[in-house]
């Protein structure tokens, strides 16, 4: 047989060139692998621009203190320690409110969007720092910046949400103690009224009152004791002086007052002197001596009947010889003696009147001291019961203005930043990655073409040693 000339085309040098590569399955596969990168990196870099705005939240890491002071009760002290002291960290919870469906699902509301499309917000916590940086992503820059005003707004106002209602529970406990606190405080008070209802004493300034009243009454009557035995010794003493007793010299002051009885005695003296001349001359047989006497006779019978009308019997023939009107110095030492006797009679009187009060006063005194003694101890349960009720209402109040102590206040330290360039897709990030996958791609069908080599290379290096 003769040898026949085959002649090359290009048609056939490229079947023989594509033979000869699928008889090396290894170059195909990292062919191939090169071809899908390059077709996801492509892919990567059509996707719509992703623009990004964060903002910083912090939260106060110092409490607050309050004092109140309210009179006759005490003190109202209310405090709110620093959220970091308790145990546990209020970043982490605020971290996953904000991460949290109803939140996102408020904040999307408020923009008009669905949950699915405003996504999930990215949440760190900065170390050592009661920092959160919240972001948010969106197909535009200001998008992705309302998003972060929505997401800070609905942060708010869940954590109002939740002061109002820790507020409104903490109430309704608080409430429905102060209503048991209410009802023995007015039981007290009731029981206060029954007994000055019942009793005598109505407050205890009565018995501080009638003891001071009492105390007043004894030095009163010392004083007016003292005074009554100093009036009888000046009264005593100017009746011996005077040689008569204060009756007589009040008598003698009634008797020298009446017109009638002085006419009388004028009438007995002028009858006594002419009754004595006539006896010198003749002697008492004489007609002129008898008419005389029988006129004598006469104006004493009718002296003795006006002093027997004026101050009772047997008192004119004492005053008979007494004639105060010529005598005016004496006249005002029986004025004295009658006057101090008489403040002596008022002073005895005032006296006795003084000792009966005491004696009432001593008994009306003995009935205060029991009745005080209940009163007292009823007004002590009343105040009991009434600093119970002020210190719990103002401690219920002093808690209504605590609204930060189980939800922290957050401040917002920076507001959300406008994007001035999309965040992906990113060139420079697409082609390291393409470039990493390829090498990654290269290297791991290098050592699996070249595994019989490697591996013999292994095996052996232990016999070489041994």
């Amino acid at each position: 047989m003769g040898t026949a000339l085959q002649v090359t085309t290009p048609y056939s040098r490229f079947r023989a060139s594509v033979y000869r590569a699928l008889h090396r399955p290894y170059l195909v596969a990292c062919l191939i692998s090169y071809v899908i990168i390059v077709m996801l990196v492509i892919v990567y870099l059509q996707k719509a621009p992703t623009y990004k705005s964060d903002l910083d939240i912090v939260l106060p890491g110092t409490g607050a203190n309050s004092q109140v002071s309210i009179d006759e009760v005490g003190q109202v002290v209310s405090s709110t320690s620093a959220p970091f002291g308790k145990g546990y960290n209020p970043r982490v919870n605020y971290k996953e409110m904000l991460m949290s469906r109803n939140l996102i699902e408020n904040a999307a509301q408020s923009l008009n969007i669905h949950i699915r499309d405003f996504g999930n917000p990215k949440i760190r916590l900065t170390e050592q720092t009661s920092i959160l940086n919240v972001e948010t992503t969106a197909n535009s820059a200001k998008m992705a910046q309302q998003k972060a005003w929505a997401l800070y707004d609905a942060l708010q106002a869940q954590l109002d949400h939740l002061r109002a209602d820790e507020v409104k529970r903490r109430d309704e406990s608080i409430k429905a103690v102060l209503d048991q606190y209410r009802e023995r405080l007015n039981a007290t008070r009731n029981n206060i009224i029954d007994f000055q209802q019942r009793s005598l004493l109505v407050s205890g300034e009565q018995l501080q009152r009638e003891t001071a009243t009492l105390a007043t009454i004894k030095e009163r009557m010392v004083m007016i004791q003292a005074e009554i035995g100093q009036s009888d010794d000046y009264v005593n003493q100017l009746s011996v002086d005077l040689g008569v007793s204060p009756a007589m010299a009040g008598q003698a002051f009634v008797l020298q007052s009446d017109g009638e009885f002085r006419g009388y005695l004028s009438e007995l003296t002028s009858s006594a002197s002419q009754l004595s001349e006539y006896r010198s001359r003749w002697g008492d047989g004489h007609p002129k001596v008898k008419a005389e006497f029988a006129r004598f006779e006469q104006s004493k019978q009718s002296l003795r009947n006006r002093s027997q009308g004026l101050v009772g019997p047997n008192a004119a023939h004492i005053f008979t010889s007494l004639d105060l009107k010529n005598n005016p110095k004496r006249a005002q030492l029986f004025a004295d003696l009658i006057n101090a006797y008489a403040l002596k009679k008022g002073k005895q009187a005032q006296f006795l009147e003084l000792d009966q009060a005491q004696v009432l006063l001593n008994e009306k005194i003995k009935i205060y001291a029991r009745e005080a003694a209940e009163l007292e101890r009823l007004e002590r349960e009343f105040d009991l019961a009434e600093a119970v009720f002020t210190s719990a209402a103002a401690r219920l109040e002093a808690g209504k203005a605590d609204v930060f102590a189980s939800y922290p206040i957050v401040q917002l330290m920076t507001p959300p930043s406008v994007a001035m360039k999309p965040v992906s897709p990113k060139k420079s990030l697409a082609v390291a990655a393409a470039l990493f996958a390829m090498i990654f791609t290269s290297a791991a069908i290098l050592m699996v073409n070249k595994r019989r080599e490697i591996v013999a290379l292994v095996v052996e290096k232990p016999k070489a040693k041994a």
